[in-house]
């Protein structure tokens, strides 16, 4: 029962990993179209450095998580230990979730509240990743517990 209930919790998180991969990915790709149709001064606020850089930032980090989701599978497919991974890789992937969410909130500035703009519900969304299948403290006490052994 426990183990069953355990491996099941793990494989999960993997599959929560994924589904804030994809929030992610959906927020950040309406964002890169928003940024490239507003305007401000005269010019797409796609073009100023400082929201390049924010992109080139969320880009970044959504590739990092998306790599560690792709590895826990990896290992879980391959039949072998995942289990630090697979927490890793939800940890991470809520948090980053979570973060783009909230900056891609920012660039759309008041309008990102509004139902107008999908990114509010990513911003809503995001939250739960980092509480179903084990919270992300739960997760950081997994690993560590892990790296203890």
């Amino acid at each position: 029962g426990y183990k069953t209930a355990i491996e099941t919790l793990n494989e999960g998180r993997i599959g929560i990993g994924a589904q804030m991969i994809g929030l992610a990915q959906g927020a950040l790709e309406a964002t890169i179209q928003y940024v490239q149709e507003r305007e401000q001064f005269g010019r797409t606020i796609g073009s100023f450095q400082g929201v390049q850089f924010q992109l080139a930032e969320m880009a970044t980090s959504l590739e990092a998580a998306r790599l560690m989701v792709y590895n826990a599978a990896r290992l879980k497919d391959a039949g072998q230990p995942f289990l630090q991974q697979a927490a890793m890789a939800k940890l991470f992937s809520s948090e980053v979730a979570q973060r783009i969410a909230s900056r891609c909130i920012d660039l759309f500035g008041g309008y990102g509240f509004t139902k107008e703009y999908p990114v509010e519900k990513f911003y809503r969304d995001s939250k739960i990743g980092t509480i179903y299948e084990g919270t992300s403290n739960m997760q950081l006490q997994t690993i560590a517990k892990n790296l203890l052994r």
